[in-house]
């Protein structure tokens, strides 16, 4: 199962630096779950 969050979700759609390695995990499907309510927090 894989958990992705909306910073994974940010970071793929945007392209950035981080995006191939949520790519693998926000394309297979069979295995996503995606929370309703996500907390995160933002790094300095």
């Amino acid at each position: 199962m894989n958990v992705v969050d909306s910073s994974a979700w940010l970071s793929y759609f945007a392209g950035d630096k981080g995006a191939a390695a949520f790519a693998k995990p926000i394309e297979f499907i069979d295995d996503l779950l995606v929370p309703g309510i996500t907390l995160t927090e933002e790094g300095t």
